[in-house]
C-alpha cells in the first residue's frame, strides 16, 4: 500500500510540474466573455494582452491578421525616438507643399504658409501622429525614413515578422477582405508596442516621452481606457478605417502591475460609439481576469 501511495504522490507531483498553468485568473471564463462580446458585435474580434515584458497572458484570434489603420503610428513614433537616441535630431525639418497634405491632418494643416509651403519638425510630427493621429505627419515621417518598406524592415529587425506597412495614409486604410497589406496581428502589435513602452528599445527618457503622448491622446477615451477602473494609468493609440475599430494601450494598476492590451474589431455590425463600447467591454472583461 505504501508503494502504491508513493507512486500516486509521484504521479501527482509530475503532473503539477508538466501541466501548463493558466496565465491569468480564469482564462476559460475570459475566453467565453470575449467570444460573447464578439458575437454581440457582429464582427471579428482580435485581442492580445501581455505583461510589461511582452509575455502573452491572453489571446483571442491573437495571431490572425487585422488592418492596422492608425495603430501603426505608435510604432512609427517609437522608431523616430529610437533614431533620436542614435543622433538623429528631433528638430530635423520635414518640408512639404499643399499637395502633400491628406485628409485628417489637424496639426500639419496649421503649418501650411500662404505660399503653399510648410515645414514640420521630426519630433513634433511624431507627436502629432500619436496625439492627433495626424495623417500628413505620419506620411512626412515615412518619407523621411525611407517609406513603408523601411518601417516594415525596422519592425522585422526587432523580431516582429508579422507587422507590415505597405502604403501611406490614407490608402493603407482600405482594409479589403483577404488583403495582407498594412496588417498586423494583435499579438505581434502588442509585443512590439511593449518593446517601446516597457522594453529596452528606447532610452528611459524617450519611453517617458512616448508614454506621455499616448496619455495625451484623447481619440481612445471611449475604447480600452473606457473599460479600465478608475485610478488606473493608461495611454493608447487608436486606429479607425471605417470598417475597423482598433486600439492599443498600456495599462497600469495603482499597485504597479503593468500590461499592454490590443483590441482589433473588424467589420462589426455596430458603428461609432457603439463600436467603441465593444472595445471598452473587452477591456472590462480583461481587467477582471488579470493576475
Amino acid at each position: 500500500m505504501r508503494m502504491i501511495l508513493s507512486a500516486v504522490v509521484l504521479l501527482a507531483t509530475s503532473a503539477c510540474v508538466t501541466s501548463p498553468r493558466e496565465p491569468t485568473g480564469d482564462s476559460v471564463i475570459l475566453a467565453r466573455a470575449v467570444t460573447a462580446i464578439e458575437q454581440r458585435s457582429g464582427g471579428r474580434l482580435g485581442v492580445a494582452v501581455t505583461d510589461a515584458r511582452g509575455a502573452l497572458l491572453f489571446g483571442h484570434r491573437a495571431d490572425e491578421r487585422f488592418a492596422m489603420c492608425s495603430t501603426f503610428k505608435l510604432l512609427l513614433a517609437g522608431q523616430v525616438l529610437a533614431k533620436a537616441a542614435h543622433g538623429v535630431s528631433l528638430r530635423t525639418p520635414l518640408r512639404f507643399v499643399r499637395a502633400d497634405l491628406v485628409a485628417y491632418s489637424p496639426g500639419t494643416d496649421k503649418l501650411l504658409g500662404p505660399n503653399g509651403r510648410g515645414e514640420q519638425q521630426l519630433g513634433f510630427a511624431a507627436k502629432d501622429a500619436v496625439v492627433l493621429s495626424d495623417n500628413s505627419a505620419a506620411n512626412l515621417i515615412l518619407a523621411h525614413i525611407g517609406g513603408p518598406a523601411a518601417f516594415t524592415a525596422e519592425i522585422h529587425r526587432r523580431g516582429d515578422q508579422v507587422t507590415r506597412l505597405d502604403r501611406n495614409e490614407p490608402t493603407l486604410n482600405e482594409n479589403a477582405p483577404g488583403d495582407v497589406r498594412d496588417t498586423t496581428s494583435p499579438a505581434a502589435m502588442v509585443k512590439s508596442a511593449a518593446g517601446y513602452i516597457y522594453g529596452d528599445w528606447l532610452t528611459a527618457g524617450h519611453r517617458d516621452t512616448l508614454r506621455g503622448w499616448l496619455i495625451e491622446s484623447e481619440t481612445g477615451l471611449g475604447r480600452i481606457r473606457g473599460g479600465l477602473p478608475q485610478g488606473w494609468l493608461a495611454g493608447d493609440k487608436t486606429g479607425t478605417c471605417g470598417t475597423a475599430y482598433n486600439d492599443v494601450a498600456f495599462a497600469e494598476e495603482p499597485g504597479g502591475a503593468k500590461y499592454m492590451i490590443a483590441v482589433y474589431l473588424d467589420r462589426p455590425a455596430v458603428k461609432g460609439d457603439d463600436a467603441n463600447a465593444v472595445i471598452a467591454d473587452v477591456a472590462r472583461a480583461v481587467v477582471q481576469d488579470l493576475p
